[in-house]
Formats: structure tokens, sequence, C-alpha cells
């Protein structure tokens, strides 16, 4: 439970700049004045002893943290559960770090400061659910196309640069080569030759991007059964599969409260229409903000649809019939009405206030 103050103390609220092994607080009125502030160590007791300290200087009202969703994230766990209301607060810019100065209490008092102004609006994401282990599995999953990615692209380097009688030896399509380079056998005893070196640096690579291969299938499959269990409503979607429903889920977060609306969900996803108009061209883009995991996954489950849907097909056969749009125009329109079913299948799956 809350340590709370007598029903006739001060209401207080509080700002935290959080760090890997210390996280610095700042309590203050509801009128702006700075109590007291101190640090504590990023540690379960070191939760336990910052609430107990913000409580005993009033009720606590609200509690800003920066960086909920890394160095912040066990601190916000720990508030969460004590019942204590927690929003997100966002690192200060460069400008505005250059012309106040910057030093972990300046930070926890600029915190205190956002709160009180109501800059500091959004809650943080529930990481205590079954979204969480999706970010993790997909974190994993991530990293491990990326170093195949890089590992490919090293095999087909070596390639080119091989002795000529290697190379052409070896396919150039990417799955026949390394099913060959796993199959060529150097000479470890002459390794000095440029030959044999080649040979032996391929089958590594190859026997690299086989493990990586391996564990980025493990790691779908671990994905489709969480997403599966958590979304099935989205994932039977239209061009909605696995990893783009994981990439959507974890967006978004388990607290689908956070997003109040399907036009809040279009700017988290990069899909809100900005107009770029000018005298007598009368246009919008997309902005290029938000998270750019599912940014891709709109534009993946959009290209998915222009290729395989009927329907999808005939609105853009339609629009192109009227010339009043380019295809690129279409493409931005069919993003934002994917974004509208996307949100309504998110509230089903996600929303706990329904019985």
């Amino acid at each position: 439970m809350v340590l709370t103050a007598p029903p006739s103390a001060q209401i207080v609220v509080a700002g935290i700049d959080t760090h890997l092994d210390t996280h610095h607080v700042a309590v203050a009125t509801l009128t702006g004045e700075i109590l007291a502030d101190t640090a504590f160590p990023a540690t379960a007791a070191g939760h336990r002893a910052l609430l107990d300290w913000v409580a005993s200087h009033g009720v606590i009202d609200r509690v800003g943290v920066e960086l909920t969703g890394s160095y912040g994230a066990g601190l916000t766990r720990h508030l969460l559960a004590e019942g204590v209301t927690v929003l997100e607060v966002n690192t200060a810019d460069r400008a505005t770090r250059a012309r106040r100065g910057k030093d972990d209490r300046i930070d926890a008092i600029a915190a205190v400061g956002k709160v009180l102004s109501g800059t500091a609006t959004a809650a943080p994401k529930d990481t205590t659910g079954s979204i969480e282990a999706m970010r993790l599995l997909q974190l994993v999953r991530e990293g491990a196309v990326k170093a195949r990615t890089q590992a490919i692209n090293e095999l087909k380097a070596v390639r080119t640069t091989a002795p000529a009688a290697l190379r052409e030896s070896l396919p150039a399509a990417t799955g026949a080569l390394v099913t060959a380079a796993a199959r060529l056998r150097p000479d470890p005893a002459r390794l000095a030759e440029p030959e044999q070196a080649a040979k032996l640096a391929m089958r590594r690579l190859a026997t690299r991007i086989r493990h990586l291969t391996d564990e980025i299938d493990d790691a779908e499959t671990d994905l489709a059964v969480l997403v599966a269990a958590t979304a099935p409503t989205l994932l039977s979607a239209f061009g909605v599969g696995p990893i783009t429903a994981a990439a959507l889920l974890v967006a978004v977060g388990q607290n689908i409260d956070r997003i109040p609306s399907e036009a809040a969900l279009a700017r988290l996803t990069g899909t809100a229409p900005v107009p770029v108009s000018s005298g007598k061209t009368n246009r919008h883009r997309l902005h290029r903000g938000g998270n750019r995991q599912a940014n891709r996954a709109i534009h993946t489950i959009a290209l998915a649809r222009l290729a395989h849907d009927p329907r999808t097909r005939a609105y853009r056969d339609r629009r192109l019939a009227e010339k009043r749009l380019s295809k690129r125009d279409i493409l931005r329109a069919l993003k934002r009405a994917i974004v509208r079913e996307i949100y309504r299948h998110l509230k089903t799956d996600l929303d706990t206030s329904k019985p």
C-alpha cells in the first residue's frame, strides 16, 4: 500500500530523473514550490524507499517519470503496483538543455514542472503482460535478422573476392550459396593459401547464417503463439501476420486506453495526414514521426492488400479512374483506413473494461 499523509497534509507531485544505477527525485506542492530532492538506488529496496520518502512530504497526486520504458521501467512497475498515478515525461531536447544546463537535480525539477503544467499527460505502457513478452522476443528476432543480413552480405563479399576457380564454382543465389558454402571442406594445413582461407571463411559464415535462421524461426513460432492468444481479432484481419501484429501490439502496449482514438493511433504509427498545400495545390502527406516499426507494419499490410485483396484493388482502380489522386495518394489514404480498422480490432482484443 502507498504510504499516505494525514488528511490535512498537503498534496504533492514528484518528478524523477532515472538512470541505470540511481534515480533522482524532486517533490513539489501543487503551486510549484520545490520541497526537497534527493537520489535513491535503482533497486527494489531503493524503489520502496523512494516512494516512502515522497509520501512523507504529503499526499501523492501524480509522479512524472522519465524513460519509463528503459531506465525507469522497474520503478514505474513498482509505483503502478502501489496505486500511484504515473505520467511519462519526455527528456529535454538539446536546445532546452543548452539554455538551462543539465544535471540530475535540474532534470528532476523539470519533470515536476512538466507534470504541473500539463505537458506530461501520457500514461506509461503496462509492462506486466503478454505484450511485454512479445517485445522481448521481437527484440531478439530483430537482432538475429540484422545479424543474418550482415552475415549474408559478408558471405557474398567473400565470394566476390575469392580466387576465380572457387568463385566460379559457387552459385550467386543466396540460398544456394549458403548451402554450397556449408559443404566446403578447407584444408587446415593450407590456410596460408587465399583459396583455403576463403573456403573456411565462407563455411563459417554459412554455419552462422543457418544458426541465425533457426533462431529467427524459433522466435517467430513463439511470437505466433503469443499473438494468437492475445489478439485473435487483429490476427484475423486481411494481410496481418504474427510479425506485423506483434509490431503493432508492442507499439500500442498492453493498456489500449493509452490510445484514446484511432486518430491517436494514426499519429503513433506515422499515418496521420499532414496538409502540404500551397497556392492552387491542395494535398496531404503522412507525417514522418511515430513508431517506425508500427509504420512499417502498416505499410506491409497495405501492400499485401493491394496485391491480394479484391476489395482493396477495386478501391484503388476506382480512385485511379477518377483521376483525382495519384498512386501515392491512394496508398496514403489506404494506410489511414487500415489504421481505423486496426484500432477497432485492438480495442476488441485489449480493452479490459469490457465485460
